[in-house]
């Protein structure tokens, strides 16, 4: 649940089913959400009686929603980044790694203000990617466990498409393999070049579909 208009991609009807959606429904009409208009998250293929109810009370299907994971029982493949490419992990000074983290997601605002205020903290790891010396992309990462949750991931516009986001995936899945990880988690956009790079990497998608008032 958000408060801020800006933010409403983050307040959301998790748990829809076959079997649940007149109570998300219900749920996402109760007056808790501060007038921000929620997201139920269903599975990607619902029976025509469910899509019907979900119809009637206004909602319409958005763009789909994924979760990437893989099993990490062996070394991660993906594909060998150039020698030109260089990863080096932030440290306590995230200044440059915000910089271009935030840079990359082109936002601004609220949407902004979130994005570095949960990339400054402990428990996130922060990395960033150089060509000849010049920083050109970031990428975080947070152990819970023995899982590896990819977080926050975005280059530099002038620099997309050299390979970063790839250099950086395996840096990370290497370092999740040697912590003794056992499962590496993301969200994804479903058919984006960050669901294609995940792919690459070994990853499966868990699609779900998105509900919305128009």
């Amino acid at each position: 649940m958000v408060t801020d208009p800006a933010l409403s991609y983050l307040s959301i009807v998790f748990g829809t089913d076959r079997s649940t959606v007149p109570d998300a429904i219900d749920l996402a009409s109760a007056p808790i959400w501060n007038g921000v208009t929620p997201t139920l998250v269903a599975p990607f293929e619902l029976d025509e009686d469910a899509e019907a109810q979900l119809l009637a009370a206004g909602l319409t299907r958005g763009r789909d929603r994924g979760l990437a994971f893989r099993r990490l029982d062996d070394h991660p493949s993906g594909r060998v980044a150039e020698e030109r490419l260089h990863v080096v992990e932030v440290g306590a000074e995230r200044a440059d790694f915000l910089h271009v983290l935030l840079g990359g997601y082109e936002t601004d605002g609220a949407i902004s203000a979130l994005i570095e205020a949960e990339h400054c903290l402990r428990a996130v790891r922060g990395f960033v990617a150089f060509e000849h010396g010049i920083p050109i992309a970031a990428a975080a990462m947070t152990f819970h466990d023995d899982v590896a949750v990819l977080g926050g991931a975005s280059t530099l516009r002038e620099h997309r498409g050299k390979g970063a986001q790839s250099c950086l995936l395996a840096h990370r899945l290497r370092l999740a393999v040697e912590a003794d990880c056992t499962l590496a988690a993301a969200t994804v956009v479903p058919d984006s070049v960050s669901a294609a790079n995940l792919a690459r990497a070994g990853f499966d998608v868990d699609r779900r579909s998105a509900w919305k008032n128009a």
